[in-house]
């Protein structure tokens, strides 16, 4: 989901960020609590809002070509049945799928969703799928799953006894939707592990040498707060990861720069970045050019256009610059990559065909009688160059695909390409997709 800051009242609220690598928060909830003290009528109220807020904000007046009125009496008696929140939340989430719309969303009021502080779930471990199989591509250091001798590039063979095939089915009916057929693969995986905080999850793996081994994970409740990390690599080069997109990063962030300023080449990696706030994202662009430059614009339903620019800083990075991405890469990540890709001003390496392709604008969350929250994309996004990214994804200029052997070696091949590549045009001055900083008006 992205947000924005600017002048107005609406601007300071939009924020482009997606929650990906950990599915939302969730608090101990007993069945007691579902079943009771949800009225048929409060169910009705909470319905009712969040349809009619989709009516009124949803920043595409067709809906994609759904018949959002019919909606209304589709769902209506639905959620008016429902037996108990979690159900009655099931069917919310199917409705808004329909709009293949990765940052629409309603949140339960146990899953405590506070898009200034990132949080969520988590097992300690992040599945994906890498060479046609469902595989480990990140453990928690330190985690029970750690302990427990999870690693990256085992297979996951089944989940709660049920094979992984079969879960996976299960994950993407419950998903449903979304905005590109890889966030809904990524949600999906992301589901395999979706329960109330506190309870556990049986997973079955295997290694490459053939072991198995079945362990229990506890979901367990933490926060995920946005970082920069910094490395200095061989030859010079600079890297700096950014984690997600807020205020509180931008200081260090400038820091970063400034520390790498007399570096021959630096590497930007936002392959786990899901976005954050606009206003972060374009002033983290600004330390890459020496003019104002023009980043793309924000459309609302009524077809009014807010341009987004960077800005005139002084710390301003000139040195050739690589960005790596994935397809968790999302929202405000692509957004920077696709305004320096357009720019000539880094080359954009990937591990998948495309990023996310999830890029609207959320101008605020919502909060619904019952404590819940709804996010309703209510801006669209183009490129300075007029690209659509919501749908499409940034498509890398160079793709170096995730293999199982190089999880288990720990091997990052993505960035000894992108090394390798920095030292070798800044020794030899030729052959460059890349420019130097300047003015991009």
């Amino acid at each position: 989901m992205l947000s924005r800051t600017g002048s107005t009242k609406r601007s300071l609220c939009l924020v482009l960020s997606l929650c990906l690598g950990f599915v939302g928060g969730v608090v101990p909830v007993t069945r007691a609590q579902t079943e009771t003290g949800f009225a048929k009528r409060e169910r009705l109220e909470v319905f009712e809002q969040v349809w009619r807020a989709v009516s009124e904000r949803y920043y595409d007046r067709s809906f994609h070509g759904i018949d959002w009125g019919a909606q209304h009496s589709a769902f209506r008696d639905l959620v008016q049945e429902a037996h108990g929140r979690p159900e009655f939340y099931a069917a919310l989430r199917h409705m808004l799928g329909l709009l293949g719309d990765a940052h629409t969303r309603v949140f339960a009021p146990e899953e405590g969703f506070d898009r200034n502080r990132p949080s969520g779930i988590t097992v300690g471990v992040v599945v994906r799928s890498i060479e046609g199989a469902a595989v480990i591509t990140w453990v928690e250091p330190g985690s029970d799953a750690a302990r427990q001798g999870l690693r990256p590039g085992q297979r996951v063979q089944s989940i709660n006894r049920s094979p992984v095939e079969r879960a996976l089915e299960r994950a993407r009916m419950e998903v449903g939707m979304s905005s590109t057929p890889l966030a809904r693969e990524l949600l999906s995986f992301e589901q395999l592990f979706y329960g109330p905080r506190d309870t556990t999850v049986e997973l079955s793996v295997a290694s490459e040498d053939g072991e198995r081994r079945t362990v229990t994970l506890k979901r367990r409740f933490a926060e995920f707060p946005r970082r920069v990390i910094t490395r200095r690599l061989p030859n010079d080069v600079g890297y700096i990861e950014v984690t997600g997109f807020g205020p509180e990063i931008e200081r260090e962030f400038e820091a970063a720069v400034v520390s790498f300023m007399n570096s021959r080449g630096l590497i930007l990696d936002l392959r786990n970045n899901g976005g954050g706030f606009v206003s972060t994202v374009a002033r983290v662009a600004s330390h890459f050019f020496t003019e104002e430059t023009q980043l793309g614009v924000f459309i609302t339903r009524r077809g009014q256009a807010e341009p987004r620019r960077t800005q005139r800083l002084r710390a301003v990075y000139r040195e050739p610059i690589v960005i790596l991405v994935s397809a968790r890469s999302a929202s405000g990540a692509e957004l920077l990559a696709a305004s320096l890709q357009e720019r000539h001003r880094a080359l954009i390496v990937g591990t998948s065909a495309a990023t996310c392709g999830c890029l609207v604008g959320v101008s605020r969350t919502l909060s619904l009688p019952d404590g819940g929250k709804l996010n309703v994309s209510d801006t669209d996004y183009r490129t300075a160059q007029g690209r659509r990214i919501e749908g499409a994804g940034v498509q890398p200029d160079e793709r170096i695909d995730l293999r199982i052997a190089d999880l288990v070696a720990g091997r990052d091949r993505v960035l000894e390409w992108s090394v390798d590549y920095l030292s070798h045009r800044v020794e030899t001055h030729t052959g460059s997709r890349l420019s130097p900083a300047r003015s991009n008006r």
